[in-house]
This record gives structure tokens, sequence and C-alpha cells, in this order.
């Protein structure tokens, strides 16, 4: 009886590791939304820093393609990027409130920092909304973060104009997918 002990337990080990090392080997397809809709492959491990699309995977473990049709392909891509740099791993919290104006002495990973700083205001917007419908915490932070460095380095009347900026961009959109929210109104009441 003591030898069927051992032999029970290095079974076990075996099993738990082919079991993730097949998650790992799982590529999920992400179908942006917009006027150019496109397909982003991403690993599932990758891809774990969006609760959206844990959500999604946890009611249907074999779903590989997820519509994410409010993030239109060019934002989509951005997010794909900085899903498979950070590898389904948080990185870690921002410092809040935001000190300086340098994101390099923000953020603990520099490639966030050289990354989030390439984008234009626009762009960063955009990351935001994405960030935020995906429910990607450390992007939502991080663009959040940016945006805050921006703002300390301004006067009131060029706040005032960012705001209305983001404003606009958002009425716009929703005058580009009424369908979409409709859509969307009738799968929350079912």
């Amino acid at each position: 009886m003591a030898d069927d002990k051992p032999l029970e337990q290095k079974d076990e080990p075996q099993e738990e590791e082919t079991g993730g090392l097949e998650e790992e080997d799982v590529i999920l397809t992400l179908k942006s939304g917009g006027q150019n809709p496109k397909s982003f492959e991403i690993s599932k491990t990758d891809a774990e820093l969006s609760k959206f699309v844990t959500t999604i995977l946890e009611g249907d473990a074999d779903a590989t393609v997820i519509e994410i049709r409010q993030v239109p392909a060019e934002t989509l891509a951005h997010v794909v990027e900085y899903l498979k740099h950070h590898k389904g791993k948080e990185p870690d919290p921002l410092p809040c409130p935001v000190r300086s104006i340098h994101m390099a002495q923000i953020v603990s990973d520099k490639w966030d920092a050289t990354w989030i700083d390439a984008f234009d205001k626009k762009t960063i917007f955009e990351v935001i909304l994405a960030a935020n419908y995906m429910d990607i915490k450390s992007l939502l932070h991080l663009g959040c973060a940016k945006i805050a460095t921006l703002i300390k380095q301004l006067d009131q009347k060029e706040i005032n104009r960012i705001i209305e900026e983001e404003e606009k961009y958002r009425r716009e959109h929703a005058n580009e997918n009424p369908d979409d929210a409709k859509t969307e109104e009738k799968d929350d009441k079912q």
C-alpha cells in the first residue's frame, strides 16, 4: 500500500502540467468593431488581463473567437499589443496621485511609459475607452495616468479644450453606431 501512494503522487503533477501546457497553447481571435473590423490573434494567457474576455471564457470555455464590437480595429491593435507585452500578469499599481509629468518616473515597467508616450491625446482617449469596455484595469489606469501628466502641464483653458474633445468624440461614436446600442439593449433584456 505504501508503494501505491508515491505512484499516485507522481501521476498527479504530470496531469496538472499537461493541462497547464494545453491552456497556454490556446489561441483566441479578438474581432474588432468599427467600420473596418479586423481580427487579432492572442494567446488565452495573454488575454487574461481583460475581465471581459475571461468572463466570456468562463461562460463558454470552448470559445475561440470573441467579438469586441465597441472597440475599433486601430485601438484594438494597441490593446492587443499591451496585453501581449504583459502576458497576463498584472503590472505594479501606479501611484495615486500622479506626482510627475514624466511617465517613466511613474511606471515600474519602462515599456509602458514608452508605449503610452507614443500616442496622441485622441488615441489615448480611445485606449482608455477600450480598456474600460474590456475591463483591463491596469491599462485604464495607465491611460488615465498619462492624461493626468498632460493635464499637469496645462492651464485651465487647455484642460477645458481636452475635456471638450473627449466629449465630442463620445457623441460622434454614439451617433455612428445606434444599431449596436439597440442590439446591446435587447441582449441585456434577454
